[in-house]
């Protein structure tokens, strides 16, 4: 048997369709029910000082239209325009990564790596694989110099005793530099640059002062490995680079050297280490590792014998060395 429910009729602010209720306080309409729903929309919410909401909001609404009209003129962001090859570049596939050989200058030496490209744009750097000494390893340093490329810090013009000059002007310049050199021979002319194994810079120094013997031709790294080279040359005679073989080696000694990461052949000297390490039989023991350095570091870490000390107790008179 079905019972057909009456529902009290609709209140005067309620214009059409079915009628629920939020709980049973609404229906039977308690004065508590009524205080809370007058508290949240009291009488006048629809208006706003005798202004029509809806009135209100179109009005906004068009001013704002008006203000972003108004800053797109007078502050428009910058406009970029993306544009296909008009001639394809022979190799590139769009989304296929290309790779080039390159390498990384550490003081006189160089770190031989793979590049990545997109689109070209260089994206990752990894070891070069055909370099054996290495074995396609690289340093971290080397794999985060790509950032450089796309640090937003680095310059973007040049610039002259604090200003910002154009690349016409540095041309002038330079051309300028050029003729009052050549006129004395270089005398008064200084450059400094960092040190390089690049054959063609060498040569390209070797012309230089050829064409301006007065003039400075000056290298300068804030870390240097200087004094092998310097017991090298009192040794030999002639300015010569000592390459250590130290998987041959039995007994290694360190003297504030941390070849393991300073040195600019620090990865392949790593990896030669590594291989001396390994026991092949009795007869053949790994080497060991004695170091004696005043800041710990990673070479000290990995030795057999460490010493602390200072470095002013370290003083070797390389010209009176003589290998024995």
């Amino acid at each position: 048997m079905k019972r057909k429910v009456e529902h009290p009729e609709p209140s005067a602010r309620e214009l059409s369709g079915p009628r629920y209720w939020r709980s049973l306080d609404e229906l039977v309409e308690t004065p508590g029910f009524q205080q809370k729903v007058e508290r949240e929309f009291p009488d006048g919410a629809s208006n706003l000082n005798g202004v029509d909401r809806r009135h209100f909001f179109k009005l906004m609404a068009a001013s704002f239209a008006l203000g972003g009209m108004g800053l797109a003129t007078g502050c428009r962001r910058p406009e970029a325009y993306i544009l296909p090859y008009g001639k394809s570049i022979e190799g590139i596939i769009p989304g296929m990564p290309q790779y080039y050989a390159t390498s990384f200058p550490v003081r006189g030496a160089a770190l031989p790596l793979l590049a990545e490209t997109h689109q070209g744009r260089p994206t990752k750097l990894e070891g070069n694989p055909t370099y054996a000494p290495y074995g396609g390893a690289s340093s971290l340093i080397a794999q985060a110099s790509i950032l450089d490329l796309y640090d937003p810090d680095r310059a973007t013009t040049h610039t002259q005793a604090g200003a910002a000059i154009s690349a016409v002007a540095v041309r002038d310049e330079l051309s300028a530099i050029a003729k009052s050199a050549a006129a004395n021979g270089g005398a008064g002319l200084a450059i400094l640059a960092e040190t390089s194994s690049s054959p063609s810079r060498a040569r390209l120094v070797k012309s230089l002062k050829r064409k301006l013997p007065k003039a400075i031709w000056a290298e300068y790294d804030a870390v240097t490995d200087l004094p092998p080279a310097a017991a090298a040359k009192a040794a030999f005679g002639k300015s010569v680079k000592p390459l250590y073989r130290f998987a041959e080696a039995k007994r290694i000694v360190a003297i504030d050297a941390d070849f393991f990461h300073a040195e600019s052949g620090a990865l392949g000297y790593s990896r030669d280490f590594a291989k001396g390490r390994k026991v092949k039989s009795a007869h053949d023991p790994m080497n060991r590792l004695y170091s004696v350095e005043s800041t710990f570091t990673l070479t000290g870490s990995m030795a057999d014998h460490r010493l602390r000390l200072a470095s002013s107790h370290m003083l070797v008179s390389w010209p009176h060395w003589r290998p024995r």
